[in-house]
């Protein structure tokens, strides 16, 4: 007996002495990490979402900021056994995919976000369901109020706050504001009980533009406008400041909604004024002339022959539109002969026009501080033969971004000196101090001042009557500017037989230029001309821009320009369903436009279905040309005290 209760003894106090060593080793050796371990059971820390900060127009107008937000999570392992009846209802609310909702629900993961970035409207009507297993963290989310407007130049951000595109992406640096961070302690079924530190961070810098709210709105409206009526694939817009190179509105369609940019296929993304080049066509002829004046190979008045209409160089025949014979060089310019531009690229000489082409920013990028810009395509003369020198003469054979074109003929009205393009004009901190500016940048004098002056004064000749971008003038006004068509090319090889591009770029006042207005149409179906598509969308634009800014008219002429008034922006109460949005305005005046509904709209019409529509509607008719209705002007003539409308019609081949 005695030994039996010796070895029990024995074994208890084995037991004992293993007890002891555990606790200490628990409270002595494994202390820290035990502790580390029991914190993290009940305390949390998390990481806030930066607030981003605003980005604002030259006057102030707020084209994106954020808004405080919430994170929808969820537990599924903590969710009632009855969450299957929620799921309609969950999916009602946030506008998701019943089978969203339920694949979230049903997954094997121990933390799942259901839905990031909600609006606090939405996450108080998911938490009044009081669903256990469902959460919510507070974070930001980024609004752009004016929705599709100037999208691709804004760009976007990710569900954590990070700039991806555009003015977001470049930078991001100075909108992204201080990481901070949250400590607090939770229940033991992990719900938030005290929250301590970490508040939210102020909204540290604002980035503003030289982006001019209205002038955007303008050029956008036009662009859609000519686009739906021509039919074509799709369009670009430039306004530049030709004398500091400031971007006033930059506008694509199509475009997309940055609000939401995941609904849209990355080509509506892209900023195609900088990421995609074509082959300017006859705008390139205006920058071989200046570079022909500028090295004394030609005068205004030297007379070239233009052979009738067809020009044979090597195995190749040049053709004209029209056949012309003895043109001077201003009337190569007027009338847009390829062939009288072929043979003044040929006395230029392909060293000295390559030479001129790459002092006008071609074949490189302009700086411009947005992201994705490419260098477009000059090749080195070197690799010219006669026959790429006779073609790069009008326009073909060299690729350029838009931009790059717009900066080109800037250069022609800022007196020869070209200059770096800029989209942002400084970036404030919070405090009020500039952290971050830019401004005019001088790159190199490409030309002498007066053969700028004598260039523009030429341009001006193809806006007048007989040129090929009469379209474009605007009355009280001298506008200067160059038309272009020019062939795509064919994936298979070669030159498309139907896909062109129009174009035409102007600057007014050609005395002294305020504006270049550069207008691209991809693939107008309605008439494929320069000079019918894209001169009437300049016309529209710079009229409307002209008259917004105050600029006079000419000494001498007089003008029926007014400005109705800027755009009104509504209010409307901030939800994922409602954003501001321009309401329709246009320049009033005698010869101005009536209305932007449809029933309005004859432009891209056959002239005999435009007639038929126009006298259905009781407007009196005048008409001139013949094809597809390519302007249209409505007087309000007033007869005996009533109002009497009476629609002109041009159409055009």
């Amino acid at each position: 007996m005695s030994r039996r209760i010796g070895l029990v003894a024995g074994m208890l106090g084995l037991g004992l002495l293993l007890i002891i060593a555990r606790l200490v080793h628990l409270t002595v050796v494994q202390r820290d990490t035990l502790a580390q371990r029991a914190a993290g059971q009940y305390r949390h820390r998390e990481t806030v979402t930066p607030q981003r900060g605003a980005i604002v127009d030259r006057n102030g107008r707020r084209l994106a900021f954020s808004v405080g937000a919430e994170s929808l999570y969820v537990h599924p392992a903590k969710l009632p056994a009855d969450v299957d009846n929620m799921i309609p209802v969950l999916a009602h609310y946030l506008s998701l995919p019943a089978q969203q909702v339920d694949a979230v629900l049903r997954s094997s993961k121990p933390f799942v976000w259901l839905k990031r970035g909600v609006f606090p409207q939405e996450a108080s009507q998911i938490k009044a369901l009081n669903v256990s297993g469902l959460d919510s963290k507070g974070t930001q989310r980024r609004v752009y109020p004016y929705r599709t407007l100037a999208a691709s130049l804004l760009g976007f951000v990710n569900v954590d706050a990070q700039g991806l595109e555009g003015i977001e992406k470049a930078y991001d640096r100075y909108l992204l504001g201080p990481v901070s961070h949250t400590l607090g302690e939770r229940d033991g079924r992990q719900r938030a009980i005290l929250i301590r530190g970490g508040a939210q961070p102020p909204e540290t810098f604002r980035v503003r533009l030289t982006l001019d709210t209205t002038l955007q709105y303008v050029a956008e409206r036009e662009l859609e406008r000519a686009v739906r009526h021509s039919r074509a694939a799709a369009g670009s817009v430039i306004i530049l400041d030709p004398q500091t190179f400031a971007i006033l509105a930059l506008a694509q369609v199509p475009t997309f909604d940055p609000n939401t940019p995941g609904d849209f296929p990355p080509a509506a993304r892209r900023n195609r004024v900088i990421s995609d080049y074509y082959e300017p066509g006859s705008t390139l002829k205006a920058l071989l002339v200046a570079a022909a004046l500028d090295a004394k190979q030609v005068n205004e008045t030297d007379p070239i022959f233009c052979e009738h209409g067809a020009y044979r160089v090597g195995g190749h025949t040049i053709h004209d539109v029209h056949p012309y014979g003895e043109l001077s060089v201003d009337g190569v310019l007027t009338k847009s002969s390829n062939i009288g531009a072929a043979k003044i690229g040929e006395r230029l000489g392909k060293e000295h026009y390559y030479d001129y082409l790459w002092a006008f920013g071609l074949g490189q990028k302009t700086s411009v501080d947005l992201p994705g810009e490419i260098s477009g395509d000059l090749p080195s003369f070197q690799a010219w033969s006669r026959i790429k020198l006779v073609t790069a003469s009008f326009g073909q054979g060299v690729a350029v971004t838009p931009l790059q074109l717009a900066c080109a003929y800037a250069a022609l009205a800022n007196e020869g000196m070209l200059m770096r393009p800029y989209v942002v004009s400084e970036i404030v901190s919070s405090t009020g101090e500039v952290v971050h500016a830019n401004g005019p940048t001088p790159i190199r004098q490409v030309i002498q001042s007066e053969t700028a002056q004598r260039i523009r004064a030429l341009l001006e000749h193809v806006v007048a009557p007989g040129g090929t971008g009469r379209r474009a003038h605007i009355q009280g006004f001298r506008v200067a500017g160059k038309t272009g068509t020019s062939q795509k090319h064919d994936p298979r090889g070669g030159y498309s037989e139907t896909g062109r591009i129009a174009s035409f770029i102007g600057m007014v006042p050609a005395e002294q230029p305020r504006l270049v207005i550069l207008a691209v149409i991809d693939e107008p179906k309605t008439a494929t001309y320069g000079g019918v598509v894209a001169a009437p969308v300049f016309q529209a634009i710079a009229r409307q821009s002209l008259a917004y800014l105050g600029v006079a008219g000419s000494a001498g002429e007089g003008t029926d320009i007014q400005w109705a008034g800027s755009p009104q922006f509504s209010t409307a109460k901030l939800s994922t369903e409602s954003a501001f949005s321009p309401e329709a305005y246009s320049a009033a005046g005698d010869d101005s436009l009536v209305g932007r509904s449809e029933a309005d709209d004859f432009i891209g019409l056959s002239l005999r279905a435009a007639m038929r529509k126009a006298s259905a509607n009781g407007l009196q008719i005048v008409a001139r040309g013949s094809g597809y209705v390519t302007d249209q002007r409505i007087r309000n003539k007033t007869q005996t005290g009533e109002a009497v409308y009476e629609l002109r019609l041009e159409a055009d081949e």
